[in-house]
């Protein structure tokens, strides 16, 4: 009974550590693939395979912002998520918008 305690315990934990590690991360979709697979940019290392890219880590700043700043490396978005919190279109039309090379 004892080991299955301690085995319960564990699982949460990690499901834990998984949601905290998704939240604190971001990911894109582009509207066309990038020239480079990989980017580090604000400290964050982004890997694209197609139109999908994902940092793991990236820090804690306004998502909007961090928008502009991916978009004028990689170029148009449809999608964006950054530290769990998703653009809504009207966001997503504003960032490529305003994203300067």
């Amino acid at each position: 009974m004892r080991m299955l305690v301690l085995g319960v315990i564990a699982a949460a934990s990690l499901a834990g550590a998984a949601q905290a590690a998704s939240s604190e991360g971001a990911m894109l979709v582009l509207k066309a693939p990038p020239a480079k697979a990989e980017l580090i940019l604000e400290g964050a290392m982004w890997r694209c395979t197609g139109t999908v890219c994902k940092a793991p880590a990236v820090k804690a700043m306004p998502a909007v912002r961090s928008c502009r700043k991916v978009v004028a490396e990689l170029g148009a978005i449809s999608a964006f998520t950054w530290r769990g919190e998703a653009l809504d279109a009207a966001g997503v039309e504003e960032c490529n918008t305003a994203a300067k090379p």
